[in-house]
């Protein structure tokens, strides 16, 4: 019988977080799945745990591989799924146990394309310090059809960012592993991740490639996919490089969308991208100088050449930051007038954001 949702779930280096994850998996409400387990190379227990699980659950396939990183993994796990529909699961995260029958049942309820549902983010979101904090985000208010033109069109924006009122900088968000994606669509047209190694944000371009083939997709309330803060995540620790690589990833989606929606509209939604991506970076920057104990003229000059940044400065100078979240705008007329105290001292007190 062919499964109703195969689950994809890349496996590397996260022993302490893997039982967590495939137990809320093993137990999901909806009993028709199979879970894809693609160890990535892990030199930890990984790979044995996924065998153990295998062995006393037949839905459980594992496949071991050398370490490619997670957009190929997933790319393995999508090429062995035979489902109607495919999941995402990171495996340092988990879902709750009905998740993947509610969204089952919103695709089929709505012949689907693709559902969209929130995510909970456990531990507090990238600069919040606390451990216990659970907060819903990208959660929709309620049933969202987007189908036609003008309904992908609005969806592909809304993925990729938002308007200045806006209190996210994605309205829909760009993670992967809350949706769920019709497997044909994914196997007539050949759509893959990218390698995080090539393109930051594997997920968004993701998401980009498969929403121009759909017909129909629904966003549904709720929030059943639990993101966890782990300092080890590849989305969380400082890098070097993140900020050019950032900025050349919304250059990529702005070309994108360009192509199917109006290139005003498309500058204002990658506009709050530009900005995010100079908030986020300086952030770093500042919780990193905390670390390294950098003096303080280093760090001023890091973060002057965030602000002053050609593309960076033109959008901090055009842009209604004054219509942003509080916070967000507060950061941002900090930037834009390059008041690095304010940078740091809202940082400093970042349980605000």
């Amino acid at each position: 019988m062919t499964p109703k949702v195969s689950i994809v779930v890349p496996v590397y280096h996260v022993e302490p977080y893997l039982e967590r994850c495939l137990e809320t998996l093993i137990h999901q409400t909806l009993t028709e799945i199979e879970i894809i387990l693609v160890d990535d190379g892990s030199k930890d227990r990984c790979g044995e745990i996924c065998d153990e699980y295998a062995a006393h659950d037949k839905r459980i396939a594992v496949i071991h591989k050398e370490n490619q990183g997670l957009g190929l993994a997933r790319n393995t796990g999508i090429e062995n799924a035979t489902g109607e529909y495919i999941g995402f699961v990171d495996s340092d995260d988990y879902v709750s146990v009905d998740m993947f029958q509610i969204l089952y049942e919103a695709a089929v309820k709505e012949n689907a394309d693709m559902v969209l549902s929130g995510i909970c983010h456990v531990g507090g979101i990238m600069f919040q310090k606390q451990q216990d904090q659970k907060e819903f985000r990208h959660c929709l208010a309620q049933t969202e059809i987007f189908s036609g033109s003008p309904g992908i069109q609005k969806l592909m924006l809304g993925v990729v960012g938002s308007l200045p009122q806006e209190g996210e900088d994605s309205r829909y968000g760009f993670s992967v592993c809350k949706n769920l994606y019709r497997r044909s669509i994914l196997q007539q047209h050949q759509i893959r991740f990218n390698s995080e190694r090539v393109l930051l944000s594997e997920d968004v371009v993701f998401l980009l490639d498969f929403l121009p083939l759909i017909q129909k997709a629904v966003g549904i309330p709720g929030a059943y996919y639990f993101y966890c803060r782990n300092a080890d995540s590849l989305s969380k620790g400082f890098r070097e490089d993140r900020f050019p690589r950032y900025l050349n990833l919304i250059a990529f989606l702005k070309e994108k969308l360009e192509a199917v929606a109006d290139k005003q509209q498309v500058q204002l939604y990658t506009d709050r991208q530009v900005i995010a991506a100079a908030r986020v970076s300086s952030i770093q920057e500042i919780l990193h100088s905390f670390e390294v104990k950098m003096p303080a003229s280093q760090l001023k000059e890091r973060l002057f050449r965030i602000c002053t940044q050609s593309e960076v400065a033109a959008v901090l100078k055009r842009y209604p930051f004054y219509q942003l979240p509080k916070m967000q705008a507060c950061f941002a007329f900090a930037m834009r007038y390059r008041l690095t105290l304010l940078q740091k001292l809202m940082v400093y007190m970042r349980q605000l954001f």
